[in-house]
């Protein structure tokens, strides 16, 4: 039960987790579809327009293409010479025709109209008397020569495909070819021409495999029935009777969806699902100190639902006829916020994350998706080492361009000129508005979560911040020591890849306690009488020490983010107050010299944690270094240099960078730079007396 306990860290990333996956799925699966009172084979209330631009397939208008294209085509026939050639061809019937007349023209024991029935019968009553007893009546000379005349038109003429729709045209042009022949006679073409008449037959064949074959080839060739659709068309106007057309497009436009989906919501489920867990497991693997902490992870939480949750909302807006909706989601402001108050890796997982939720939203839309990954990744890139909000506005500017650029090559191939402009222009607007949310947005983030961001830290750092001025009224000499601490602790920082901005930051109001009672501390003394001269070396103490938490206290009440109130507790570890220590040591030397010792050392110790931070080790070397500094008499860089070395040595025996992850060769880098800038600053410097209090200003 513990690991679902809420007190349990696990459990809150789990449930941190949960939640947001339920949130991105119930943003993602609701749809909001107004009702347009609309009704098949009724006169429309309202004039309806389109609310985007689609191009979809109409099954049934395709269908109704192919069949009518296969109904077109027409029996393919193939051309069959054997009706001409053949055995019992054409030109076999005409020869058995003439042949014949021969054979029964020499029969003797007949008569002639037993010659002319006889042949008929033989016939098979295909010619009328007529013919049979013309043909009888011809010389053998005059048959072979018609033979040949008939053979030779029905070649002519049979060479070509004849289709059975076509056997009446051939026969009339074989009866013409017949007619304008001058070598037959006159007399004779009625033979010749009734003969062709009764032999002339269709030469093609009908192929049912390659008849087949052509209406599959116009079944595969007839192309969809596409219907497009551009955003501000009018689909049906007020009092005009719906069809099913229209219900089709409006159906398509989504304005009549209703009922839950299934399959939708599974699908969307399953990629969210999948996404989630991917950000998740870069952030275990990859950001661990994200992870780590469950405020960040609260603050990614918010990001994705907050941004996920505007993008369906502009989509419901896109859904009453206002299409361009779907080019102002603010994608890139999360980009950029995401980038700032983390880094360019997380920055980069927040807009593809979210430009697949933007294209879920918008129906689906992968140009979407791929438009505002664009511009996302863009922005990210451009306010990765942003520190002012005015390059944020500019990062922004330029991002807004990409953007536009985008929209307006994911739509060049489907939409209008004008269109395919307006939605660049939209691309444009939208990243000037993602900057302006950007830097509406980080202050509250900053103030409610206490994060602290490069921007932030910034505003900080500049002198003219209310509670640096009361430091400079209250404590000249403790501001005076800050700017120094923070200009030596930035280079440090610089120098071995610390967070430079944060220590100077932290430098700057570490010693923000001082301001309660300033004249306690030697550089606010001014040459004025040494107040711990007159009290008790444990009061003493106790006034130094408390600095520290009056600092916190100070620092608290101004929300000063939380990262620079823990490195202002740490500055001075649990480190000795030496100066105050011997006082009291010598008062009290007549005690033993063993666990009374070990106590009064204990009570003469900062009550503070040790540096836990690169940062926060940096800024005890810098501040403890130059109050050592400010206190030789007569300063050069020899005496610099020994003074810091001692200074190092001490903190390293006195154990306070053991905490720190910091290694020895990046001490030894910060004490070779604190030594360098020390000599810098004071190189010039009119050496003061020596004090004994050189070690209270600590």
């Amino acid at each position: 039960a513990k690991y679902f306990s809420f007190r349990s860290k696990d459990a809150q990333r789990l449930y941190v987790f949960l939640i947001t996956l339920a949130f991105i799925v119930g943003i993602l699966s609701y749809t909001y579809t107004p009702s347009i009172e609309i009704e098949l084979g009724k006169p429309s209330p309202r004039t309806i327009k389109a609310n985007k631009s689609i191009e979809f397939e109409d099954v049934e208008k395709t269908q109704e293409d192919i069949r009518r294209n296969v109904a077109s085509v027409e029996d393919v026939y193939s051309y069959d010479p054997d009706i001409l050639n053949g055995e019992e061809g054409t030109l076999y019937q005409i020869r058995y025709f003439f042949q014949l007349s021969r054979v029964v023209q020499k029969k003797e024991d007949k008569s002639f109209e037993e010659k002319i029935d006889y042949l008929v019968n033989l016939l098979g009553s295909q010619y009328p008397a007529s013919i049979v007893s013309a043909c009888l009546q011809l010389s053998v000379e005059e048959i072979n020569f018609l033979m040949n005349k008939t053979q030779d038109i029905a070649r002519q003429v049979m060479s070509e495909e004849i289709k059975p729709t076509e056997v009446d045209f051939a026969k009339s042009k074989a009866q013409s070819l017949a007619d304008n022949d001058s070598e037959i006679k006159p007399e004779q073409k009625y033979i010749v021409k009734a003969v062709l008449q009764k032999t002339i037959q269709p030469t093609a064949v009908f192929d049912p495999q390659a008849t087949e074959k052509a209406r599959e080839e116009a079944r595969l060739n007839t192309p969809p029935h596409m219907v497009v659709v551009t955003a501000g068309q009018t689909i049906i106007s007020e009092g005009e009777i719906v069809g099913e057309d229209d219900i089709l497009v409006l159906r398509k436009l989504g304005l009549l969806e209703s009922g839950f989906k299934w399959d939708q919501f599974l699908y969307i489920f399953f990629i969210s699902s999948a996404i989630l867990l991917l950000f998740g497991f870069y952030i275990y693997k990859f950001e661990f100190k994200v992870y780590r902490n469950v405020k960040k992870l609260v603050i990614i939480s918010m990001l994705l639902v907050l941004f996920t949750a505007i993008a369906r909302l502009f989509t419901i807006l896109s859904s009453i006829h206002l299409n361009f909706w779907n080019y102002l989601f603010p994608v890139m402001a999360a980009s950029m916020l995401s980038t700032i108050i983390f880094d360019v890796p997380l920055g980069l997982l927040m807009t593809i994350c979210l430009s697949v939720f933007s294209g879920i939203v918008a129906n689906f839309d992968f140009n979407i998706i791929l438009a505002y990954m664009t511009g996302g990744i863009f922005a990210t890139y451009l306010v990765s080492n942003v520190s002012q909000r005015s390059q944020v506005m500019r990062a922004g500017f330029i991002s807004s361009l990409i953007l536009g650029f985008s929209f307006l090559t994911v739509n060049l191939i489907r939409g209008e000129l004008a269109a395919i402009t307006f939605y660049a222009v939209l691309g444009v607007i939208n990243g000037i508005i993602c900057a302006i949310i950007t830097i509406g947005f980080l202050p509250f983030i900053e103030s409610s979560f206490n994060i602290v961001t490069a921007m932030g830290l910034l505003e900080l750092s500049h002198t003219d911040q209310p509670l640096l001025k009361e430091l400079l009224l209250s404590a000249p000499g403790t501001y005076n020591h800050s700017l120094l601490v923070g200009h030596l602790a930035e280079s440090c920082a610089k120098a071995i890849g610390a967070d430079s901005l944060l220590v100077k930051v932290a430098a700057l109001y570490h010693d923000l306690g001082k301001m309660k009672k300033p004249e306690y501390f030697y550089e606010n003394q001014m040459g004025i009488e040494n107040i711990h001269d007159r009290i008790n070396p444990s009061l003493s103490r106790t006034i130094i020490a408390n600095h520290i938490k009056d600092g916190i206290e100070i620092a608290i009440k101004n929300k000063i983010p939380k990262r620079v109130v823990e490195i202002i507790s740490q500055h001075h570890g649990n480190s000795l107050i030496t100066y105050f220590y011997k006082k009291q040591k010598d008062k009290e030397a007549t005690k033993e010299p063993n666990g009374g010792l070990e106590a009064l050392e204990g009570l003469f110790r900062y009550p503070s944690k040790k540096p836990q931070s690169k940062e926060a080790a940096i800024l005890m070397l810098a501040d403890s270094t130059e109050a050592a500094v400010r206190s030789i008499e007569k300063v050069t860089p020899k005496r610099i240099d020994q003074m810091v070395n001692d200074i190092v040595k001490g903190k390293i025996e006195d154990k306070q960078l053991d905490e720190a992850d910091i290694t020895l060769k990046e001490i030894n880098i910060v004490k070779n730079t604190l030594i360098d800038g020390l000599i810098s600053i004071y190189h010039s410097r009119i050496s003061y007396p020596e004090q004994s209090l050189k070690v209270v200003s600590e």
